[in-house]
């Protein structure tokens, strides 16, 4: 997410938690596919349209 904050660790059965990255998002901005679709999102598939339909938007595997 644009200004949000995305941290990497490295876990394991014998390993306490690590961070290993920490990074900031911004906006990029000539927009979505490099400035090539005028500022807009393209159209969802009907693949992906009925995946959302059936399970939502999966905020939380981000």
């Amino acid at each position: 997410a644009p200004g949000g904050i995305a941290k990497a660790w490295i876990m394991g059965p014998c390993l306490p938690p690590v961070e290993v990255t920490r990074v900031q998002g911004s906006v990029v901005r000539v927009g979505p596919y490099d400035g090539t679709s005028g500022g807009k999102h393209r159209p969802l598939t009907e693949t992906s349209k009925a995946y959302i339909e059936k399970f939502g938007i999966p905020y939380g595997s981000w």
